[in-house]
């Protein structure tokens, strides 16, 4: 409650080192909520993020700033996904569409926000048009922009492909464990992706660079509801490299789990209030 009452007093920030440190907590409050709270969080987030997105627009202006162009990209993105903003998702449709048919036009800047919230709130056909886009990608940058994007859908069906294919040679290994990373901090499939990771763990231990499983297994902290089967796991089945890391996650799983235990009850209650 007195972090919420803080927030709300940053409407009229301008700093994007402070809208990130605000975001940040509001990802990791996403991170504990219950299903049945996260629709109040996110008018809360539309609250708060929604007055300064506002000010900045989605036209980029002459002379702004490169930080400025960065921050329209970072309040946009929050008010998109955390904030799950109908307005924002079809003011992104549209203005995506128009940088697809004039690419010269298109705002580096906001690009990645778009496309995190178009597949935020994206169906079918919008997976297998990213899906194309990291396969045939335009620029590098591309590729890992439409490759990571497909851990970001909601559909479970969507999602379990992309599981899928960080093993079937759709993915390089190198990328494979960062998108399995990015599968179970989504809380549409977090217990899922982990299902997943844990029945092909040892062809993971086989496929994927040593030093990317600590990467890949600092995911877990998200994983409130598993966390004594998920000790139980890394106790049996240590790394090659990086157990120390390993146990790190663990802890900070630990520290969350206690955070929702403390203040779970509390969030809820001040969310509806």
């Amino acid at each position: 409650s007195e972090f919420l009452k803080m927030a709300r007093l940053f409407t009229g920030e301008t700093d994007i080192n402070v809208w990130r440190a605000l975001i940040g907590a509001f990802a990791y409050l996403d991170m504990i909520a219950s299903d049945a709270d996260r629709p109040a969080l996110a008018a809360t987030v539309r609250e708060i993020v929604a007055p300064a997105a506002k000010r900045l627009g989605w036209e980029a202006k002459s002379g702004e700033s490169a930080l400025v162009r960065q921050l329209r990209g970072t309040l946009i993105g929050a008010l998109g996904t955390l904030g799950d903003d109908p307005q924002v998702h079809k003011r992104a449709r549209d203005l995506y569409a128009r940088f697809e048919d004039n690419p010269d036009s298109a705002d580096r800047d906001l690009m990645p926000a778009l496309v995190n919230i178009l597949a935020h709130c994206g169906d079918a056909a919008r997976y297998e048009e990213f899906k194309r886009k990291f396969k045939a990608p335009r620029t590098p940058q591309e590729e890992q922009r439409f490759l990571f994007a497909l851990a970001n859908f909601r559909d479970r069906d969507l999602l379990k492909k992309t599981m899928e294919m960080t093993l079937d040679g759709q993915v390089r290994t190198q990328n494979s464990p960062y998108l399995m990373h990015s599968l179970m901090l989504n809380p549409a499939c977090r217990y899922q992706a982990w299902d997943f990771a844990r029945a092909h763990w040892d062809e993971m231990i086989q496929k994927y660079p040593d030093n990317a499983l600590p990467r890949m297994c600092e995911a877990v902290v998200a994983l409130l509801d598993r966390e004594d089967e998920i000790k139980k796991f890394f106790a049996e089945h240590r790394v090659r490299l990086g157990g120390k890391i390993i146990d790190q996650h663990l802890e900070r799983l630990s520290v969350a789990v206690g955070f929702r235990r403390r203040e779970g009850a509390n969030l809820q209650a001040t969310l509806k209030g």
